[in-house]
């Protein structure tokens, strides 16, 4: 079996990336050199693109009781419930909550909560959750998924090389509703009750990310028995295959009609 460290190789060489895959597992005791996620963001999921951007950056962990991180982030990780009020803060507003702020993500508060109750209760991995390079440091048994951060002819790619092994037409690559971070953490790393635990998950549909996430990337989260499966099917798939598909290095320009 490859190690993670291998793993992240054979992923950055499928989808030629440019920023390193990050990992992500639970454990009961803060890893050395470690450090909270809210000191490097108070977003987790920009500080985890933070960890893939800067090949300086220590561990990050986020973890019950750290207030400073995002409310809504810290309901994710399974470490919190939400405010009575949220529900409204993330769609229309209510004039007795954050001064009538409204994010508008969904139609009603009533459509959000149904879809955090369809998610279904959420449990964090272990006393902290940890993110952070593939390195062979880390125990093997422990990682729950992979982040990768990709351009889109990069993520159409690694999506087909996910569903390379798979009849399935319609489940195996995702794009869930929900906040950044459950699309890069949650979800993937099999803490949500009745999150799909085969599939791969890109996105984030959530926009309140725009403005640190530059517009030509994407963000793909993989559960670790997938992306083992992407790395073993790489060389038979049309990547290892048909490279010159894959990434063209010749492309036919389409004129728009005048």
């Amino acid at each position: 079996m490859l190690s993670i460290q291998e793993l992240g190789k054979k992923l950055v060489e499928a989808g030629r990336l440019k920023l390193g895959p990050l990992c992500v597992y639970g454990t009961d005791e803060i890893p050395k050199g470690a450090m909270p996620s809210y000191t490097i963001d108070r977003c987790i999921a920009k500080a985890v693109f933070a960890a893939a951007l800067f090949e300086e950056m220590p561990l990050i962990y986020v973890a019950a009781g750290q207030e400073q991180c995002c409310p809504g982030g810290m309901v994710w990780m399974g470490f919190d419930e939400p405010h009575p009020k949220l529900k409204y803060f993330v769609t229309v507003g209510t004039p007795d909550f954050q001064g009538g702020a409204a994010e508008h993500l969904k139609a009603t508060a009533e459509l959000f909560e149904e879809q955090r109750k369809r998610a279904g209760i959420v449990t964090p991995p272990g006393k902290y959750i940890v993110i952070g390079p593939c390195a062979d440091n880390i125990i093997q048994d422990k990682v729950r998924s992979l982040i990768l951060f990709a351009g889109s002819e990069q993520i159409r790619n690694l999506c087909g090389l996910a569903q390379f092994n798979s009849s399935d037409p319609f489940f195996k690559t995702v794009i869930p509703a929900g906040s950044i971070c459950s699309t890069m953490i949650t979800f993937p790393a099999a803490m949500a009750e009745n999150a799909p635990k085969d599939s791969a998950y890109v996105g984030p549909t959530d926009p309140t990310g725009n403005p640190w996430l530059p517009p030509e990337l994407m963000i793909m989260g993989i559960p670790i028995a997938l992306a083992r499966q992407m790395a073993a099917d790489l060389d038979e798939s049309f990547i290892g295959r048909r490279a010159r598909i894959a990434y063209p290095e010749k492309r036919v320009s389409m004129k728009p009609r005048i």
